[in-house]
């Protein structure tokens, strides 16, 4: 059975379908990337990767080792072929924001964004002890 209808009682459905998900869409958060009730914005991520808004959750603490005493490198990137931006000593601390993929460094290939002594770039996975951050980019739920 089809239903026709007239084209002003056609436009009319139409409008208000239009608003009603119009309106369904902005209780439900629009666009914002925060938790509700957020602005939706986030702050800007200092390590110049853009925004992240799940990087700025607290950071999570790991603790060097397995260096040989040499200490851990913290680099502009995820790779032992970048820039070098600063040192931790073995069994220092590295506040990681979160966890990305990159150049495998002694068989891993995950490396951690976070800051060590007003430091922040990016330090080999397979040298920290600890766990919690979250992969860079995703939910929170998805952590190693």
């Amino acid at each position: 059975m089809f239903v026709v209808l007239r084209p002003g009682v056609l436009v009319r459905v139409l409008a208000a379908t239009a608003f009603a998900a119009v309106l369904l869409f902005l209780l439900l958060g629009g666009l914002a990337t925060g938790p509700a009730g957020s602005s939706g914005t986030s702050p800007p991520n200092p390590t110049g990767g853009g925004s992240d808004p799940l990087a700025r959750t607290a950071p999570t603490p790991y603790v060097v080792a397995g260096t040989g005493k040499s200490g851990l490198n913290i680099r502009s990137c995820a790779a032992i072929t970048c820039r070098r931006v600063g040192w931790i000593a073995e069994g220092g601390r590295f506040e990681a924001e979160c966890w990305t993929h990159g150049t495998p460094a002694s068989g891993d290939d995950r490396w951690l964004r976070g800051n060590a002594a007003g430091r922040t770039g990016y330090a080999a996975a397979h040298f920290l002890r600890g766990s919690g951050a979250p992969e860079c980019g995703t939910s929170p739920a998805r952590r190693t």
